[in-house]
């Protein structure tokens, strides 16, 4: 082959890979114009299927029972057709899950589902939270009201109503919670008579209540060691008198279906349910409420409140235990404590929160939910212990965060520390808590590859 042919040859290649991509070039807006064409028609098509069709799209994916004709076209009228398009096209996809009705109705499918059979009752309060990208539930351990024990005279003579025994800092933290828990220790009345062989027993009057009011109070606990410490009598004017108050509260009451009540908050679209029960006693005084009798709920025995659990995880997005439990005045855990958490959280427990042990305990982590063993004190009496806030944070998009927040207990008179005895207090928690990191800003998660009670 001679030079001027190789050159002919070499110029013609060139010329034919030129008008190739010149082709290319030219073909790439017809195929974007095209593709996107097709995509639109695609669209279009989604948004002219008929609303049985996607009623009958929708179930065919057998979602949940309770997920029906009637309650889609309920939900078609109440929010748009859009939604049932939405989740139709996420069915597809195979993106679907719970989230999604929060997401595109901002309720979720419990609440939806509430909404649709209008279902309500007194132990249900819906209420608006003060920031909507997140809701705050904090919570705080023993409290006496009672006028016979250390906090009330304080009270009454420094004259500062509840800043004479929180400070400042640790009101705001409360009031601006969306829900506030506190453990209520002692009865409420003007009546009574103190148990036979008891050591401590706590009454408050009644106007005492009007502390919860200052202090933010949204729910208190009442499944404990000191709710029943002037029998029967006083015991029913404590619920009388908490509900004239308009305090709600659990783990108590006149029978045992009433003490096995939950209580329900709706907002942001989630609906939370509080459980409450004990099992903190050595030597069985107070009373346990039975089908005709008045008393607490109590788990020395978990079965019924394992069934409490479940039960309210069927109506509820989360479920908060409260137990009262622990050995008092130690740090340490007794092993039913870890054995049962296990068991509440199997049952349906989102997060578990103890009292009773008058101090602080660890923390830990089972099956990614958190256990708080106990907070301890809050104001309670004159000693000076450590004790603190716990916070649960619930996003938009549903996740949980954790917050313990430390405070000191002394002279009748609780506060937020300083950042340095935060330090302390939190290195303390982290030395209970083995497997879980706690930050210095209080926030907490459990370690990667560590829980002890994941075995």
């Amino acid at each position: 082959m001679t030079k001027k042919t190789k050159y002919k040859m070499k110029k013609r290649y060139q010329l034919e890979i030129v008008l190739m991509i010149i082709i290319i070039i030219f073909m790439i807006p017809i195929y974007i114009t095209e593709n996107s064409s097709s995509k639109e028609k695609i669209i279009k098509e989604e948004k002219n299927i008929s609303k049985e069709e996607l009623i009958s799209n929708i179930l065919s994916y057998n979602i949940l029972e309770t997920v029906n004709k009637e309650f889609l076209e309920w939900i078609s009228k109440e929010y748009s057709i859009s939604v049932l398009e939405k989740l139709n096209n996420s069915l597809k996809q195979s993106q679907y899950n719970s989230q999604i009705w929060h997401n595109l109705t901002n309720n979720s499918l419990i609440v939806l589902q509430d909404q649709y059979n209008k279902i309500s009752n007194d132990k249900t309060k819906r209420i608006s939270s003060q920031n909507q990208s997140e809701i705050t539930i904090s919570f705080v351990g023993d409290i006496s009201l009672a006028d016979n024990w250390y906090i009330m005279p304080k009270y009454d003579e420094r004259n500062k109503k509840i800043y004479g025994i929180l400070s400042e800092d640790v009101v705001n933290i409360m009031t601006s919670s969306d829900i506030m828990v506190a453990n209520n220790e002692f009865t409420i009345s003007n009546r009574g008579t103190k148990i036979p062989n008891k050591l401590y027993t706590f009454k408050a009057s009644p106007e005492r209540l009007t502390i919860y009011k200052e202090m933010g109070v949204d729910l208190v606990t009442l499944a404990n060691n000191h709710i029943y410490d002037y029998g029967e009598e006083a015991f029913l004017d404590a619920l009388d008198a908490l509900e004239e108050y308009d305090i709600p509260y659990i783990g108590a009451g006149r029978n045992l279906e009433e003490a096995k009540q939950p209580y329900y908050f709706i907002i942001n679209g989630y609906k939370i349910g509080f459980v409450n029960a004990t099992r903190a006693e050595k030597f069985i005084l107070t009373k346990e409420a039975t089908e005709t009798n008045g008393g607490v709920l109590k788990c020395y025995d978990p079965t019924t409140f394992i069934q409490v659990i479940e039960d309210t995880k069927r109506h509820s997005d989360y479920v908060i235990a409260l137990v009262h439990w622990g050995r008092e005045d130690s740090s340490e855990l007794e092993q039913v404590q870890i054995d049962t958490a296990k068991q509440y959280i199997d049952a349906g427990a989102d997060v578990i929160v103890g009292s009773h042990a008058h101090t602080l305990q660890g923390i830990d982590f089972y099956k990614e939910k958190a256990i708080i063993y106990n907070l301890g004190d809050f104001i309670f009496n004159n000693e000076t212990k450590d004790t603190g806030i716990f916070q649960v944070k619930i996003n938009q998009d549903g996740t949980l965060q954790y917050y313990f927040k430390p405070c000191k207990e002394s002279e009748e008179y609780t506060y937020l520390l300083t950042e340095e005895e935060q330090k302390r207090v939190l290195a303390k928690m982290s030395s209970l808590s083995p497997n879980v990191m706690i930050k210095e800003d209080g926030i907490f998660y459990k370690r990667e590859n560590t829980s002890l009670t994941e075995n």
